[in-house]
């Protein structure tokens, strides 16, 4: 498990560029027609990526927020309903459980499945509950609704897409780290020579003196 500090900075940095993310990646989703009822599709697979590529539990709350706030803005624009504020706290549960199985086996492949499906069924399950609180669908209706919804944000544009995605950004981030820490060699080396060719030095230099010494 990662360490749990994160600067404030960090912490509204993250949750900003999760908001704003998450709020342009859902206009072009929502050219992708609804399945009654409310079964929709929405870009999981971004704040879950940031969750599990900084598998820490401050981040993780910083991306349910982002991620919650990102929701709001694009119901901002679409104006308000009843149920609003049981989707907001929705998305804030889904994603901190999301997070936090990221952060108990971090890059694990069956812990980004897992991850991904907790995150769409808590987020699908507490809003499909309003379907009870504020309309007329039964229990039938509620549970129609949360399976497609988990399947949909929790498999199809969660899962399968973070299987490929993570590694991918993983990799690249461990070159780029790589590529930092061979900056401080001497020009023309790089760090894993560099530091061969010290080693190979120091030995050579023990065997001359062991040499002297007989």
């Amino acid at each position: 498990m990662q360490d749990s500090s994160v600067s404030s900075a960090r912490f509204t940095a993250i949750l900003t560029v999760t908001a704003v993310s998450f709020f342009l990646l859902l206009l072009p989703f929502e050219l992708i027609s609804e399945i009654p009822v409310d079964i929709d599709a929405k870009p999981f697979f971004a704040p879950l990526a940031i969750c599990a590529l900084l598998p820490n539990g401050r981040v993780g709350l910083a991306v349910a927020l982002g991620v919650a706030l990102g929701e709001g803005l694009r119901d901002l624009k679409e104006g308000y309903e009843l149920d609003d504020p049981i989707g907001f706290f929705g998305y804030i549960a889904g994603f901190w459980v999301a997070s936090e199985i990221f952060n108990a086996a971090p890059f694990k492949r069956w812990a980004l499945i897992v991850g991904s499906i907790a995150c769409a069924a808590v987020q699908a399950g507490l809003e499909a509950s309003s379907f009870l609180l504020f309309g007329q669908e039964g229990l039938t209706v509620a549970l129609y609704s949360a399976i497609g919804n988990t399947i949909s944000h929790g498999i199809i544009f969660g899962a399968i897409p973070l299987l490929f995605l993570v590694p991918a950004l993983h990799a690249l981030s461990r070159r780029g780290a790589a590529r930092r820490a061979g900056a401080g060699a001497p020009q023309g080396w790089s760090a894993p020579a560099w530091g061969a060719a010290r080693s190979a030095g120091s030995d050579r230099r023990r065997r001359v003196s062991r040499g002297g010494r007989g």
